[in-house]
């Protein structure tokens, strides 16, 4: 072999190796990368058909469940989920740099503490009474003088408190409809869905009733205003192909 001949072929395989070494280099980079992502905390509550714990797996699953596990697959990026009380998981998003909430609904006064992925879903708020009230009591203005129960933490605390209603707080919704039952309050408000699901499972139907829906929201991921806006993008960019491919609607579809 002529000796430039020799030259060209050593350099080749000096550019081969080097370029080898350079794809899995890239490889492990990106891969180290990924690992080196953060752990996201996810906390949520039981808002049926949104966001409940499945009886038969153990998983939290929903309406909206669903599309925050999808986005995070999607993502690539690791999370944990956990339910718990409503107060208790919108704190813990509020307080902490790691940490998102769901279902969440956006307001001026919550606008500065988190930074925002959805709307991921649609609710209706509504009110229940006892029987005797249904077909009577239709609007708010009905009940301006009553004391109207709701879970404390939620948004509709402050929208109902705004306009001077009565509000009378507990920590979970299931109480707030116990004591309608008993008639300790007048009124009690919570999801349209979420409320017919508490009264079906307490068996309380001969108590408490649906009457009217009031208000309609977007309901959002929000993630504490400190995480890396990087990952925020990353989510909303996950959440668009959802919504491109279909996918979104099909999970709607399920519930």
């Amino acid at each position: 072999m002529c000796i430039e001949k020799y030259i060209q072929t050593k350099s080749y395989k000096i550019l081969l190796g080097i370029g080898l070494i350079a794809f899995f280099f890239g490889f492990t980079l990106n891969s180290w990368a990924q690992n080196q992502r953060p752990t996201i905390q996810i906390t949520t509550e039981f808002n049926y058909p949104y966001n409940f714990l499945d009886k038969d797996t153990g998983a939290i699953s929903g309406r909206a469940a669903d599309k925050v596990h999808e986005i995070f697959k999607r993502s690539q990026i690791p999370y944990r989920m956990q339910i718990m009380s409503w107060n208790r998981a919108f704190e813990m998003a509020r307080g902490n740099a790691d940490t998102c909430v769901f279902s969440t609904s956006r307001s001026g006064e919550r606008e500065p503490f988190f930074q925002w992925i959805g709307p991921i879903a649609v609710g209706h708020w509504a009110m229940f009474g006892s029987p005797e009230k249904l077909g009577k009591i239709t609007k708010l203005e009905d009940i301006k003088q009553s004391r109207i129960g709701t879970q404390f933490g939620t948004i509709g605390v402050a929208y109902l408190a705004e306009r001077h209603f009565q509000v009378v707080t507990s920590t979970e919704s299931i109480t707030t409809f116990k004591n309608v039952a008993i008639g300790r309050i007048d009124y009690a408000t919570t999801g349209d869905y979420h409320g017919r699901k508490i009264i079906k499972d307490n068996q309380l139907g001969d108590k408490v009733v649906w009457l009217f829906n009031f208000n309609t929201t977007n309901y959002y991921l929000a993630c504490n205003a400190q995480m890396p806006t990087e990952i925020i993008s990353i989510l909303n960019t996950s959440l668009r192909e959802l919504k491109a491919d279909g996918t979104f609607e099909k999970i709607d579809n399920r519930y």
